[in-house]
């Protein structure tokens, strides 16, 4: 593929991922209307999050299928591979199929372990546990997904798998606006597998147009399935605990109050906004440069280009962090606070969101350390880390969930995600023989005197809205839009005065753009 045909593919890709965030805060605005922070949005958040923490197998499918399917194509050509998919397809469903109706026997012992909070109440129970095995059927739909995907990927097709999630939040704003009403949550979970069954059909007709089909082939044993079932497990933990970690805390959150999960889930959700529009594309742009330098033994290329790397995440994530603390209840209010979302959830909201904040540098930060651990082969020490990372997660939310509640959980996950992206640090430091810290703790310092300025203003603009124009829907929207405005010239200017050589190359890389498309210079 020509340059010129990867930048459009790119921006296609990236405008169907944004357009997916954006129906997906529409969907939460209309969840919060219809249902608000109580027992029947904790009972679905809940159940999600089951849904969710399984689907880790399947993205562990995706990822060890791409480069077995990609060898068996080349040594044993197209017949073979299209036998072989079958046969992952048949298999992988079977299994499937046995996992979903064991733990669909079982929602009741999954409710009883993992949601105590329900248990006080039958009607929430039962609602509960009935919810969950709705939603359990959608994991036969994700199990295929994952191989059709992978065969997607694996040709380079990327625009329907980026489309999923935009699909899936299309049939959730359906539902919302159209049947909730009638239907309530219950029909919400069968949404649920619709959307799930909806995100597999968009990558049908690209799957057969590629000259795949299906075979009744089911061998266990193939050589390459064994290859896939040994190289799953470190992905699939690795994976998992990310959402293991959320999982625990919905599991302490059942125990705090009625609407608790939904008020976790919300901030959670504002909280990382920033973080998977920006972090993880960087993450992901930097891990073949880290990967290229290390297989050709440059060390100090390696050490220039992680630090880049860590510096450009500060360069966005600390002010982010800073004026999402400084905007969350205008945040909360437009996105919202409406219906049955009322001010008491909007405020306990704004208060879990304060404390979840910081979280995001340390996932930033996490996420190109731990490209920077398996660019250099290593996948064990971001696994110990994550494992230590829970446990700790755990011990706090022990200490603090009866204090302080919801916003006590997100406390602990903001403290556990800093420990261990601190411990990260420590063991690339020591594994690299030093990375330049100084460099970092200076731009750090500067990203932060300049966010604290941005914040400082941000504050300021916000006051004078709420006074002028009232804190609700209107108040709440000219303060963002203002904010937007004004942080950002003040972050600019504070950024300039500091020379922050990041920022610096991206202001002349765009006034290059600008004037005459020429080529920004190398900054990794």
């Amino acid at each position: 593929m020509k340059k010129a045909g990867i930048v459009k593919s790119s921006i296609f890709v990236m405008v169907l991922i944004i357009l997916g965030k954006v129906l997906a805060l529409v969907r939460d605005a209309l969840i919060a209307e219809q249902f608000g922070a109580t027992a029947v949005t904790d009972i679905y958040n809940f159940a999600l999050g089951v849904v969710y923490l399984l689907t880790t197998i399947s993205y562990g499918i995706t990822t060890t299928f791409i480069p077995v399917h990609t060898e068996c194509r080349e040594k044993n050509g197209e017949r073979n591979a299209l036998g072989f998919v079958s046969n992952v397809i048949n298999v992988t469903t079977a299994a499937t199929l046995l996992l979903t109706l064991l733990l669909i026997a079982f929602s009741g012992t999954i409710i009883d372990i993992f949601a105590p909070g329900f248990g006080s109440d039958t009607g929430v129970y039962s609602s509960s546990v009935l919810i969950l095995r709705i939603m359990l059927a959608s994991l036969v739909f994700i199990n295929l997904q994952s191989v059709i995907t992978g065969v997607l990927q694996v040709h380079k097709q990327f625009f329907e798998p980026s489309a999923m999630a935009a699909a899936a939040n299309v049939v959730y704003i359906l539902y919302l606006v159209f049947l909730a009403r009638d239907y309530g949550i219950i029909g919400f979970g069968y949404a649920t597998v619709a959307a799930f069954l909806v995100q597999l059909l968009i990558n049908v007709p690209k799957y057969f147009k590629l000259g795949y089909g299906y075979r009744p082939v089911f061998n266990p044993k193939d050589e390459h399935l064994r290859t896939i079932l040994q190289l799953m497990p470190p992905v699939v933990i690795s994976t998992s605990l990310i959402q293991l970690n959320m999982f625990v805390n919905r599991s302490f959150a059942t125990t705090v109050y009625s609407g608790a999960v939904t008020v976790l889930e919300f901030s959670n959700k504002i909280n990382t906004l920033a973080y998977e529009v920006f972090a993880i594309g960087i993450a992901m742009i930097i891990y073949p440069t880290l990967s290229e330098h290390a297989a050709r033994g440059k060390t100090g290329e390696y050490k220039a280009a992680l630090v880049k790397g860590i510096n450009t995440i500060l360069l966005i994530m600390v002010p982010a962090a800073f004026a999402i603390a400084m905007l969350r209840m205008p945040l909360i209010t437009v996105i919202f606070k409406r219906g049955a979302f009322d001010q008491a959830s909007a405020l306990a909201t704004a208060n879990a969101l304060l404390f979840f904040c910081p979280a995001m540098i340390a996932y930033g930060v996490r996420d190109i350390l731990n490209k920077a651990f398996y660019s250099m082969k290593d996948t064990r020490t971001p696994m110990f880390n994550s494992f230590a990372g829970i446990i700790l997660n755990i011990i706090l939310n022990f200490l603090l969930v009866k204090k302080m509640g919801v916003s006590g959980l997100t406390l602990a996950t903001t403290l556990s995600s800093l420990v261990t992206t601190l411990l990260m640090l420590g063991s690339i430091n020591r594994k690299l023989g030093g990375m330049r810290a100084a460099s970092t703790l200076e731009t750090f310092g500067k990203v932060l005197l300049s966010s604290t300025a941005m914040a400082l203003a941000i504050y300021a603009v916000d006051r004078f809205c709420a006074a002028a124009f009232g804190a609700e829907l209107l108040g709440s929207v000219l303060s963002l839009l203002i904010s937007f405005a004004v942080g950002t010239a003040v972050y600019a200017a504070g950024l300039h005065l500091m020379k922050i050589e990041e920022f610096q190359w991206l202001a002349g890389a765009l006034r290059k753009k600008l004037r005459k498309g020429e080529k920004p210079d190398e900054i990794l």
